[in-house]
């Protein structure tokens, strides 16, 4: 019995054509077109490397950098936090209509505010235990 298969696929990049000169003004805008099943790729990178790669919509982790992350394509962005220990997490919006990159410089946490942080995380979790 042979199984149904579903999955994702990658378009080739096509070229659009080059505008000519003459165009009827009441020709609609072209717009890209958009395909829900199309996997689009954004190379993420972070100095450090090692942050985890968090979409806020939903929590979910797509890795570490470096990473390549894949996100259907949408005409809406994509919000991504970038996240690791020591360092000021940094949300980013990526645009889900084609291949990109997000390369982002993270910065430590201040000496003060770190340990503010990580007392804050130790109260939420002591309250969650009772």
């Amino acid at each position: 019995m042979a199984w149904p298969t579903v999955g994702c696929r990658r378009k080739k990049s096509v070229r659009p054509p080059l505008p000519t000169a003459t165009k009827s003004p009441s020709a609609p805008e072209a717009r890209p077109l958009i395909d829900p099943t199309f996997l689009v790729q954004i190379w993420t990178e972070t100095t450090p490397p090692g942050a985890r790669i968090v979409r806020l919509s939903d929590g979910h982790v797509h890795g570490w950098t470096p990473e390549i992350v894949e996100i259907f394509q949408s005409a809406t962005p994509v919000q991504l936090r970038l996240e690791l220990d020591g360092y000021l997490p940094v949300t980013r919006e990526v645009s889900a209509l084609s291949d990109g990159e997000l390369k982002v410089v993270l910065e430590p946490i201040p000496k003060g505010r770190h340990s503010a942080i990580k007392k804050s995380k130790e109260n939420r979790a002591h309250k969650n235990s009772n």
